[in-house]
């Protein structure tokens, strides 16, 4: 809605601005949308956009989730770029006959993310990846090498997997951490603030909030009082596609093998209590020993940093999309 008459500004409402700004980036997301083939024909991908400036691949999580979450994580940002949102092959808008899933892999969807990069004509691309998106992006860069402009990485998974500790031994810590961030006293705290604790007295609206802290808030998010506020991991989510290409994970990979020939600027933006890995400790002796590698870490947040640190995340993301355009 426009405004044609004056109104001094401190009159203006931000829940009003924010409502404004909130569709202007929904009808951009619509208006933007296009579809592109796979190579093998088996799929065709949803992709979108929002922002205008240097493109910014972005990669979402799961496997198995959808991009819609990430507007989030970049909604503050799109004043000077542009970010390109897919949803991965068998994912809620990229979906794959049943009969393809079990054959879903990490690999094809590098091979997607390199459809896409040639689709966008980016000679190089920097990429933008979340939890398994980074893992993506780091699949990529191990793959395409020659490929990629920069990357930055948040509730990122390790730069490396040996065999002597594999993915699934990682799954394991990685659990361990869920389990006590959702049995921490705080989710319950908030489930008696908002009277959702006896389930025998709820309706199917309060279950649903119940599951939305427990089920997912609860370990991606340290200040459950805006649990209203995350997306992502809920209806959408295809536990199918996620056991697919989670299987498909290699046993071991190593990001240095493509770093010591091509050094590009990587940003990590972690959680100190992320899940995957708290304050990011997996990549310190990687930063320490490129120094085109850049670790941040902020405190009292988790997965979704961004619903715990807003402004301190979109600051970090600012400066090192910026330290990406200067390097190259």
């Amino acid at each position: 809605m426009k405004l044609y008459f004056l109104i001094p500004i401190f009159l203006i409402s931000p829940v009003i601005v924010n409502a404004q700004n909130d569709i202007q980036i929904f009808d951009e997301l619509q208006e933007n949308a296009w579809y592109f083939p796979t190579e093998d024909g088996q799929a065709r991908l949803y992709v979108t956009q929002i922002g205008k400036g240097d493109t910014i691949i972005t990669l979402h999580g799961g496997p198995g989730n959808d991009f819609h979450y990430l507007v989030d994580a970049v909604r503050n940002n799109i004043h000077e770029n542009t970010f390109v949102l897919f949803d991965q092959r068998g994912s809620l808008m990229s979906p794959v006959k049943d009969s393809l899933v079990s054959s879903l892999t990490i690999n094809k969807l590098v091979d997607d993310l390199e459809t896409l990069r040639q689709s966008l004509n980016q000679e190089k691309v920097v990429l933008f990846g979340h939890s398994f998106g980074s893992l993506l992006a780091i699949s990529y860069c191990l793959k395409y090498p020659q490929n990629v402009k920069g990357m930055i990485l948040t509730a990122t998974m390790p730069p490396y997997i040996t065999k002597e500790k594999p993915f699934h031994e990682i799954l394991k810590d990685i659990h361990s951490r869920i389990k006590e961030l959702r049995d921490r006293p705080h989710v319950q705290e908030i489930l008696e603030k908002e009277g959702l604790e006896n389930d025998s007295v709820l309706n199917a609206k309060q279950k649903s909030e119940k599951n939305k802290i427990t089920g997912n808030a609860a370990f991606n998010m340290i200040n459950l009082n805006n649990w209203r506020k995350f997306k992502g991991g809920g209806v959408y989510y295809n536990i199918k596609v996620d056991g697919a290409i989670g299987s498909s994970i290699p046993g071991s990979y190593d990001i240095r093998n493509a770093l010591d020939k091509f050094p590009i600027p990587i940003s990590i933006i972690q959680g100190d209590r992320d899940y995957i890995d708290p304050a990011a400790l997996n990549w310190q002796e990687i930063s320490d020993s490129y120094e085109f590698v850049k670790l941040f870490i902020i405190n009292q947040s988790s997965h979704y940093i961004w619903l715990d640190k807003q402004s301190e995340f979109d600051k970090i993301l600012k400066q090192e999309l910026e330290r990406i355009k200067t390097i190259n």
